[in-house]
């Protein structure tokens, strides 16, 4: 009977040992992972860089626009003449917008003298455009890339108007493709100031004058290639 007590002691002693032996080992403090950076953490180093901390493109703000004195003439702002015309350009509802403005019942609406009034309502854009760069290029808080940009906008709307009358001239001749000439030039004028701004990484100012403008350069072009004869 004495030899029961014996073995559960036995017993209790070898339970004891083997929980011991299979105990995790806290682990060696030269030896740990390091723990994963805070998201909050926005150092230069750190590759968490926060992404309300990255830079932002710049603010746009309110873009000039152009301004009309002229009032709409009459039943040739919706004439279907004109729009067939218009119909030839890739922007055909932008042509009969900018032309019907300058038209009057007392005009025929044929491709010629919607061709010439067109060219004359890009050279009156054209104008308000070089005032506007030379006042945005002028303000006291203008940046350097702002200025540069403009000047070099405002160089190549000076030679618009140059090059819209002498394709009136050609035009006068029945010239029409010394007319396409010039009005390719008036074209890549445009395409200059454009590139000049998305170099200097900016917004432009007149955005929206820029844009409207290389629109009727454009259809210009288009309507002295496809609609009018020599």
């Amino acid at each position: 009977m004495e030899i029961k007590p014996f073995i559960m002691l036995i017993s209790i002693f070898y339970l004891l040992h083997s929980s011991s032996s299979i105990r995790p080992e806290a682990p060696d403090a030269g030896s740990s992972t390091p723990e994963a950076p805070d998201a909050d953490d926005s150092s230069p180093e750190s590759p968490y860089v926060s992404i309300a901390k990255s830079p932002l493109p710049p603010a746009e703000g309110p873009s000039a626009t152009f301004s009309f004195t002229s009032n709409p003439a009459g039943n040739n702002n919706t004439s279907p003449e004109l729009e067939k015309i218009c119909q030839a350009t890739q922007l055909p509802i932008e042509c009969v917008k900018y032309v019907s403005l300058f038209l009057n019942d007392s005009v025929k609406i044929e491709p010629l003298t919607v061709l010439m009034t067109a060219i004359r309502v890009s050279t009156e854009m054209t104008r308000q455009a070089v005032d506007t760069a030379t006042r945005f290029m002028n303000e006291p808080g203008a940046s350097d890339n702002l200025k540069t940009a403009m000047s070099t906008c405002l160089v190549n709307y000076q030679s618009i108007p140059d090059d819209n009358n002498l394709a009136l001239q050609a035009l006068d001749k029945h010239n029409p493709k010394e007319a396409s000439f010039k009005l390719s030039s008036t074209v890549t004028s445009m395409d200059t100031c454009s590139d000049g701004i998305t170099q200097m990484h900016i917004t432009s100012p007149m955005r929206d004058m820029e844009t409207e403008l290389g629109r009727l350069l454009n259809i210009n072009l288009q309507l002295v290639s496809k609609m009018v004869k020599s």
